[in-house]
């Protein structure tokens, strides 16, 4: 499951200009709940605070009876929120992809919240590459937010090739909050401009309604948040349990719907 949890983290909540606001207990509750009808094996997780509210985040989970043992955390300077995975199975290697960056009219620019990269180890027979991207919001950048996203999502398919040239039968995914819809040219980076090298499994919930992402004061809602696999982890999705999660608490927990994506745990 890939989850943006609508800044898990302190904040300036209340207008006073001091970010020591955590995030409401009720849309942490209505989040657990989610989460916990959910159950995943694996989360992905997007907005997710520093160290202490990874770690509050995953107390919370305990609570709920959701153990999981095996997580990465990568952090990155000057910024609030950052990515985090949580699995029910061993991590087996951990990747970070932390020295990305592009140049715009001649300024070098980082790839903000980095790459979390990580294998995966589900049983002596099968492991599967994960890979977890927040790219560049819509908030307004002078560098211009639309390009500056774009050139995120070409360095993030440059890794996938990168992975899967050495080895191109490999079980790999791409998750998280792209922020731009399935036409954008970010998305059409992310996926492959010149060779489609990731399939878009496009979830849909049981009303057959793709959007993830919602914005209340514009009554607008998109799809940003995408569960893209390599040819081999195509084979094994499991389309007809693949979901965006619809429920009466995801409006309360965050801005963002859930996707599920299930898989079968065998190389075919």
């Amino acid at each position: 499951m890939t989850y943006n949890l609508n800044r898990f983290c302190y904040d300036d909540r209340d207008g006073d200009g001091q970010a020591n606001d955590f995030k409401p207990d009720a849309e942490i509750q209505a989040e657990m709940t989610v989460i916990q009808d959910e159950s995943p094996d694996v989360l992905a997780c997007m907005e997710m605070g520093e160290a202490s509210s990874f770690q509050r985040f995953r107390d919370e989970l305990k609570k709920r009876g959701l153990d999981y043992p095996h997580v990465e955390h990568l952090v990155r300077p000057d910024i609030q929120t950052h990515l985090a995975l949580l699995s029910r199975f061993p991590i087996v290697a951990r990747l970070p992809i932390t020295n990305e960056s592009y140049t715009i009219l001649r300024e070098s620019i980082p790839v903000q919240h980095g790459f979390l990269c990580a294998d995966i180890q589900v049983n002596d027979h099968y492991r599967f590459k994960i890979i977890a991207a927040h790219l560049k919001s819509k908030r307004f950048n002078e560098a211009g937010q639309t390009e500056m996203r774009r050139n995120e999502a070409r360095l993030l398919n440059k890794n996938v090739r990168h992975f899967l040239a050495d080895c191109t039968n490999q079980n790999l995914l791409v998750v998280g909050d792209l922020n731009d819809r399935p036409d954008s040219s970010a998305l059409r980076e992310a996926i492959g401009k010149q060779q489609r090298v990731l399939a878009d499994l496009r979830p849909a919930d049981f009303l057959g309604d793709t959007w993830t992402h919602m914005v209340k004061s514009e009554d607008t809602y998109d799809r940003t948040d995408y569960v893209l696999c390599s040819p081999a982890m195509l084979r094994e999705a499991v389309t007809g349990k693949c979901h965006v999660v619809r429920s009466s608490l995801t409006s309360i927990a965050s801005d963002h719907r859930p996707v599920v994506a299930v898989f079968r745990a065998q190389d075919l």
